[in-house]
């Protein structure tokens, strides 16, 4: 599937169970302990996105699959949940997707996210497009959920024309 046969909209509340199908898929790469798409947690962020409308999703035209989601927050000006299904990587979806979220954040403040450390493989992509949207790593070694180690990468794009 290429981008051009793909609709970024917001997620409502029939996307729920695709989002939760697909943090179930990217539950490894997340390095969530458990099914991240069966977690309350998870679960309730997802519907608080979605109510919010802080939550994109892309959708096929052809099949009306949803083949990937992000969250955002407006308050904390941040990305805080992205991904796209395996067999849809590396199509331009998560760059679509990743553009319209950025354009939901205010552009006169940083814009964060945090991700994966330096060295972790299955995050390497996700830092890769992060990058190319102009976000940097500014703090290291944080800890995140699950006590796990993550990085926070920071975009200003202040001086862009919108």
């Amino acid at each position: 599937m290429e981008d051009d046969n793909m609709l970024i909209r917001f997620a409502t509340e029939k996307d729920l169970p695709a989002w939760c199908r697909l943090a179930t898929e990217i539950s490894p790469i997340f390095r969530h302990p458990a099914d991240m798409g069966t977690d309350p947690e998870f679960i309730s962020y997802a519907k608080i996105k979605v109510g919010k409308y802080e939550a994109l999703t892309a959708v096929d035209y052809m099949s009306g699959k949803n083949v990937g989601f992000t969250g955002f927050s407006r308050t904390y000006n941040r990305i805080t949940w992205f991904g796209v299904t395996e067999k849809n990587r590396s199509k331009g979806i998560g760059s679509r997707l990743l553009k319209t979220a950025l354009r939901q954040l205010d552009h006169t403040k940083p814009i964060t996210v945090e991700t994966y450390p330096e060295g972790y493989e299955p995050g390497i992509p996700a830092k890769k497009l992060y990058r190319k949207f102009g976000f940097m790593e500014t703090e290291s070694n944080l800890i995140g959920p699950h006590n796990l180690p993550i990085c926070r990468m920071t975009a200003d794009l202040s001086r862009e024309k919108r």
